[in-house]
């Protein structure tokens, strides 16, 4: 995609970030000038419609304005592609920071979770879960604060057959327990998400790591939080106390909302900054590990369970029999109770299974061929045996590969790839020098393409040389620079010189101003020959084209004549009508042609 321009609108500058579900692009947007990101929906899931379906539904919910929030624009559609298009926050993924830095210190930390439970607070109140709270969802910006990306799109995912399990991996690690027994993304699971990011933050890595996804969730669910002081004493008894709170197993154990949390972190801040020891709010209560309060006999005191009973001595009952009584040794669990937690284990252990199981019913895995030094087109029929597909995602100059082969893939050939998935490629766009084309007859926007397809450019906007009438096309490319086959480097700048009436407003010409509606301006020529007509008759011709109708031609002709007309239009066909003494005689589409030559490289 690199290079090219969406909607005739976006142009496209560089990838960003690889998702499972989304590629993001940096890209310009030529109306505004802004920067912005393009997330390219990934294969297979750009095929599916109730999954595109559900998206184009689910993102004008999402918008919801926060300095803290990433702000997603617009969802668009172009050739069966669709594309999320919002701005472009200046930093880098958390995910990539904390792999660099982490560690980080308490202050750092603090503030980044911070703007995060901002973000999620102005969420909450708009009655939306994020569901995916996780640093590969989270820049973290230039000035020290963080943007939170793409909440609420796990609603999409029940709509697909695989993309429970392409997210699976990289949401595991972040899950609150309720959700690992299959329970919907919540306010209370996402602050358990950013407990944990807090942690990660502090020590750099996650509390609860298993060997796959499913070893992951069933921590969560079980595992006790190991201490953060135990691996750094350094970090304050409030801090671990604070992120406790936040990890608890038990919903209703937890901070109850993102505003309390950003009020006991900016509370913490606060004594931080003042080198006063911080303290929280509530004192924290355990959960790790569910506790059941037996019944006791109403003469028992709490020095029984540390002393050894003494034997009971023998009483009369009722009847007037003396019967001994049994006392058994106390347990500090008895054995009903590990039962009974036995039985909540495997009961949750299923409920996770069950949950794996219908995210992770993905596709078989195939070996990627080697695929380079062939076309794209060759390429393109090998992996379709395979149910791959291929993508052009960059173009590079090679000396000893023609235009449109492949210079390298990713994965490379022999890596494991599911079946569906897409191989991205690097093409060559030929030699590093070319020879300029002749641009001659071409408008500004015809050359632009032509020019493009060699990596060359054109330099700002056309210049005018005035003409006279029917001398030339207003607007049609009447010299160049440098000229048609000049040797030069590729990504070279060519200036161009268009026709003009005196008469012509400035700006008003293809070319001198962005396109029509977005279309692009092109040639056409129609020819007629004038038949059945009696006597000398008027011939009027009109041109319709996405710019309306207008008329081209108005003269006298007899039979036999020939009439050659050549107009500049817009869009990807024009209609030409023909009426003789105000009568349609003749209605033609007409395609446009480069009237250019284009030298070989």
């Amino acid at each position: 995609m690199i290079g090219e321009t969406l909607g005739l609108r976006y142009e496209i500058q560089a990838k960003v970030v690889e998702g499972p579900i989304f590629n993001m692009y940096a890209a310009r947007d030529r109306l505004s000038g802004r920067s912005v990101g393009i997330r390219e929906i990934n294969t297979p899931f750009n095929g599916e419609e109730a999954f595109i379906r559900a998206l184009v539904d689910q993102v004008p919910k999402l918008m919801v304005s926060h300095p803290a929030l990433e702000n997603i624009q617009e969802i668009i559609e172009e050739n069966g592609q669709h594309y999320l298009i919002s701005e472009m926050p200046k930093g880098s993924l958390l995910r990539d920071r904390i792999k660099r830095f982490a560690p980080f210190t308490v202050p750092v930390a603090l503030a980044t979770v911070q703007a995060i439970g901002e973000a999620l607070d102005a969420l909450h109140q708009s009655g939306i879960a994020h569901g995916d709270v996780g640093p590969h969802n989270i820049i973290a910006t230039h000035d020290g604060s963080a943007k939170l990306q793409l909440a609420g799109i796990w609603q999409t995912y029940p709509l697909s057959r695989t993309a429970g399990a392409a997210v699976l991996p990289q949401m595991a690690p972040y899950l609150a327990p309720e959700v690992c027994t299959g329970a919907k993304p919540n306010p209370l699971s996402d602050l358990y998400s950013l407990g944990i990011i807090l942690y990660e933050l502090l020590v750099g890595s996650t509390p609860f790591q298993g060997e796959n996804s499913t070893a992951t969730t069933m921590r969560h669910i079980s595992s006790p939080v190991p201490s953060l002081r135990g691996i750094n004493a350094a970090i304050p008894v409030a801090v671990e106390q604070l992120t406790n709170k936040l990890l608890a197993k038990q919903p209703e154990n937890r901070i109850q909302s993102a505003h309390e949390l950003v009020v006991e972190l900016r509370q913490i801040n606060d004594q931080l900054r003042f080198g006063r020891s911080p303290t929280v709010k509530k004192p924290l209560q355990s959960t790790e590990t569910p506790v059941i309060e037996l019944a006791k006999p109403t003469t028992s005191t709490p020095s029984e369970k540390k002393q050894p009973r003494p034997k009971a001595k023998e009483t009369s009952n009722e009847s007037g029999g003396d019967k001994p009584e049994r006392l058994k040794k106390d347990r500090d669990v008895p054995g009903w109770m590990l039962g009974l937690l036995a039985l909540m284990i495997l009961g949750a252990a299923g409920m996770v299974t069950a949950f794996v199981v219908d995210l992770a019913q993905k596709p078989r895995e195939v070996k990627t061929p080697n695929i380079r030094g062939v076309s794209v087109g060759e390429a393109r029929e090998q992996v379709r045996k395979l149910k791959l597909n291929i993508r052009v995602s960059a173009k590079e100059p090679n000396e000893r590969l023609e235009p449109d082969h492949i210079i390298s893939t990713r994965p490379g050939p022999g890596q494991m790839i599911r079946e569906g998935g897409t191989i991205d490629l690097t093409v060559s766009s030929g030699s590093r020098r070319v020879k300029i084309p002749s641009l001659l007859n071409m408008t500004a926007d015809e050359a632009k393409i032509a020019l493009g397809a060699m990596n060359l450019e054109l330099e700002g906007r056309p210049s005018r040389i005035t003409i006279r009438k029917n001398e030339a096309v207003p607007g049609a490319i009447i010299k160049q620079l440098p000229e048609a086959g000049t040797d030069v480097s590729r990504f070279s700048k060519v200036r161009i010189w268009i026709a003009a009436y005196s008469d012509n407003p400035l700006g008003s010409l293809p070319g001198e101003s962005d396109s029509q509606d977005g279309a692009i301006a092109r040639s056409f020529k129609f020819s007629h020959t004038v038949t059945g007509a009696v006597g000398e008759v008027r011939v009027n011709i009109e041109m319709t084209d996405e710019a309306g109708t207008t008329e081209v031609h108005n003269d006298f002709y007899s039979n036999g004549d020939e009439i050659t007309v050549n107009k500049i239009g817009y869009g990807s066909k024009a209609t030409f009508k023909v009426y003789y003494n105000g009568i349609l005689k003749v209605t033609t589409d007409v395609e446009p042609k480069l009237t250019g030559s284009t030298p070989k490289p």
